[in-house]
């Protein structure tokens, strides 16, 4: 059995474009498969793929128990309509109704 073609972290950081402390952050964290050899670390070519298929695929499904980006709330409190009123006897001090 031929096996995958390994690549250094320095090859990896190439095609994923980061640094390449970032990419041994990934394998660290698991994120990224890779076989350590000594101080030194291997990942297989088709781990790479399957680490951008992962990503690709994440970033069209919305995450599950994810709380409400700000943004998002934003617009949400931009739709609802507030009135501001003014007290009758405190004229520095607003309610929002």
């Amino acid at each position: 059995m031929i096996p995958d073609k390994l690549l250094t972290s320095e090859q990896v950081s190439k095609i994923l474009q980061v640094h390449p402390f970032t990419v041994l952050k990934y394998l660290k964290a698991g994120k990224l498969k890779g076989i350590k050899l000594g101080r030194v670390w291997r990942i297989r070519e088709k781990d790479v793929e399957r680490f951008l298929e992962e990503r690709s695929m994440a970033s069209k499904e919305p995450k599950k128990n994810e709380p409400p980006k700000k943004e998002d709330i934003t617009k949400e409190v931009k739709k609802e309509e507030t009135t501001t009123t003014m007290p009758e006897n405190q004229s520095d001090h607003y309610i929002l109704e």
